[in-house]
């Protein structure tokens, strides 16, 4: 069997790792290096940009000062880049897999690697999405790759980017406006991780532009929709991504690629996973290319979008899963054994039951991902709260946070 693989991101990469072992599989990728957006200009050099800050943050708890400039991060992201892009060149060469670095393509039914038609038997896209450049304005992901200093920053979009660029600017010791149309950030998670993150970075210092739009903006400066004037040394915006639909125009789709819960697109042999079907993170991606590649080679399984966990990289982190609705409770983790031995002095974990099963939760809390993550589990398997209260979990941890709101809640 041949299997085109169209798009070196997440999804196509693990697609890739994942027919190799019994297929032949051709993987086409228009950048020169490969990884997708996730590794060259998205998470992996933004976290790589906000671990050393974070690792500060916490320092500092205990009296130790530890400063970095806007250089040394983007010489810690532009390492990680080369480090993980190179990886993912040599994984796949070691499993086989045959990488062809041009335009991919579907015409007339045939996948094409540039001008060349390529034989083969099943397809997946998981060509991602891309930026829409408007002037010159600048995006999150042009901040590695750019010498500037800044000493004030505006940042349009109070989604995950927006939080976390403005978080390091700020740390970064940088004035810092952030601008949103809704009059509270994260409104479409949770009302309580709202109300707290928007207080935790206004008292940090971030100064909040909420419940207004944007009516215009130039390389340094924007007025609002009440008249207001900001001005200052850049202005990022987070927002407006664009699924790369260019050459599958013949597959079914409205702003992303139509597929059904096997990941197939409405052609015969042809699958999409990642963004360009409308996942927004790189672990959506990995678990779309997985299911995609194992349909492919026989087995049925469903892409289940419930319970995947989201984070974003800041200090205190936060992280959330499911629908926080039915019976909930709140834990303040000031109360927990592990904040004192790490002097935090802020946090809460809310959980959410229905039906004598968890539907979801937040976390704004030192490793929120890993109480969050644990909850995905069991969000995912459907595992009710009888069984889920026979867990152990290590003390002192923030993974008491769940321990002590099963107790409230049982």
């Amino acid at each position: 069997m041949k299997v085109a693989v169209i798009g070196g991101g997440p999804a196509g990469v693990y697609a890739a790792l994942t027919l190799s072992k019994h297929a032949k599989v051709y993987l086409i990728e228009k950048e020169d290096r490969l990884g997708g957006t996730c590794v060259l200009y998205g998470c992996i050099p933004t976290k790589s940009m906000l671990s050393p800050l974070i690792f500060s943050s916490f320092l500092s708890k205990f009296g130790v000062n530890v400063q970095f400039n806007l250089n040394q991060l983007r010489e810690y992201a532009i390492n990680s880049i080369n480090t993980i892009s190179k990886g993912v060149e040599r994984l796949l060469e070691s499993n086989g897999i045959e990488v062809i670095h041009t335009t991919g393509s579907i015409r007339s039914s045939i996948v094409h690697a540039g001008n060349e038609p390529l034989n083969v038997d099943n397809t997946i896209i998981s060509t991602g999405t891309r930026r829409e450049r408007i002037n010159e304005l600048k995006f999150t992901e042009d901040l590695a790759y750019s010498n500037e200093d800044y000493k004030s920053v505006i940042v349009i979009g109070g989604d995950v980017g927006g939080i976390e660029l403005s978080w390091m600017m700020r740390k970064l010791g940088k004035e810092v406006h952030l601008v949103d149309r809704n009059v509270s950030l994260l409104t479409n998670i949770d009302d309580t991780l709202s109300n707290v993150v928007t207080n935790y970075l206004s008292q940090i210092g971030i100064k909040l532009h909420l419940g207004k739009e944007v009516s215009k903006i130039s390389r340094s400066s924007i007025i609002l929709s009440d008249g207001e004037s900001i001005s200052a040394d850049a202005v990022f915006l987070t927002f407006g991504r664009k699924p790369n639909i260019e050459g599958f125009e013949e597959i079914p789709h409205d702003k992303y690629l139509y597929v059904d819960e096997y990941l197939r697109t409405q052609v015969p042999n042809v699958y999409a996973a990642g963004d360009i079907i409308g996942t927004f993170t790189a672990h959506e991606a990995i678990y779309g290319g997985v299911v995609a590649a194992r349909n492919i080679l026989g087995y049925k399984e469903e892409f289940i979008v419930e319970g995947v966990p989201k984070v974003i990289y800041i200090h205190p982190q936060i992280a959330y899963v499911g629908v926080t609705s039915g019976k909930c409770v709140i834990v303040n983790t000031v109360s927990l054994a592990k904040t004192v031995v790490d002097k935090e002095d802020e946090g809460f974990f809310k959980l959410c039951v229905r039906d004598n099963r968890i539907v979801g939760a937040v976390a704004f809390m030192p490793n929120a991902e890993d109480v969050i993550s644990l909850i995905s589990i069991f969000i995912r398997h459907q595992m009710e709260l009888k069984s889920i209260m026979n867990i152990v979990l290590p003390h002192p941890s923030y993974l008491e946070a769940l321990t002590e709101a099963l107790m409230r809640l049982v």
